[in-house]
């Protein structure tokens, strides 16, 4: 199931609650607020991936909002509902229509162009390099060789995946073709590449010492996790460690 963490702005509660009842989507408001004012409050101690405004008619306002939006860190996704979607249709990452249903309006969200959802917090350079030393570690411990692509590929996905969980949930649609993207390749060449990676470990009777990061038996020599069961395993190890 995907999971979105929303900022609800002015919405009707009707439409609240059928956004949150969309399946196979769920979308998780984190704060609902009446007005920009009351959001604007919330979001110097949130962090959402998604700010879903509600505006009939075009407001300086929303504008100016719009684009502190923006210009945070977290880069949310930002999209506008109204009568007339026109208005904010080259301000907003999106404008629907008022009339659009709830699915659509959580499959237009989620099917955005990779280039516009940046809702992935920006790290330190330290904090990166940080990163790529524990995933080489675990990497090479789990008998990955370095020098094949989906070594390279792997610790991308990890990566993505961290610094934007949501994609752990979508790897086929979200985390393949962003790796993809990232090595100017195809998504079907990272999963297959990172699918020879994890046979490679597995060959070579090493995959089990995941086991010694997590001090509990996950894998036996005879288990060989699939692509989304790595990368998932390895990203919350390191996501709780970077909390």
């Amino acid at each position: 199931m995907i999971k979105l963490s929303c900022l609800s702005v002015g919405l009707p509660a009707e439409l609240v609650n059928e956004l949150k009842s969309v399946r196979p989507y769920e979308f998780s408001f984190a704060a609902i607020s009446k007005d920009i004012e009351e959001a604007e409050l919330i979001l110097e101690n949130l962090i959402v991936s998604a700010v879903i405004i509600y505006s009939d008619d075009y407001d300086p306002n929303v504008v100016k909002f719009i684009d502190d939006l923006k210009a945070l860190p977290s880069r949310p996704i930002v999209c506008t509902i109204g009568n007339n979607e026109d208005i904010y249709e080259n301000i907003a990452h999106l404008a629907l229509n008022s009339q659009t249903s709830a699915p659509d309006v959580c499959n237009s969200i989620l099917l955005m162009p990779l280039d516009k959802k940046e809702n992935r917090v920006d790290v330190t350079v330290n904090k990166d390099k940080l990163l790529d030393e524990r995933l080489a570690n675990i990497f090479i411990s789990a008998g990955i060789p370095p020098h094949i692509k989906g070594y390279q590929f792997l610790r991308e996905a990890v990566k993505q995946a961290v610094n934007d969980p949501g994609m752990i949930n979508n790897i086929t649609k979200m985390l393949y073709p962003a790796v993809a993207e990232r090595f100017g390749t195809s998504p079907s060449k990272v999963e297959r590449a990172i699918r020879h990676a994890i046979e490679v470990a597995w060959s070579r009777g090493k995959i089990e010492n995941i086991n010694n990061i997590y001090g509990i038996k996950i894998f036996s020599r005879g288990d060989k996790p699939t692509n989304g069961e790595l990368i998932a395993l390895v990203s919350d190890k390191l996501l709780i460690e970077c909390s």
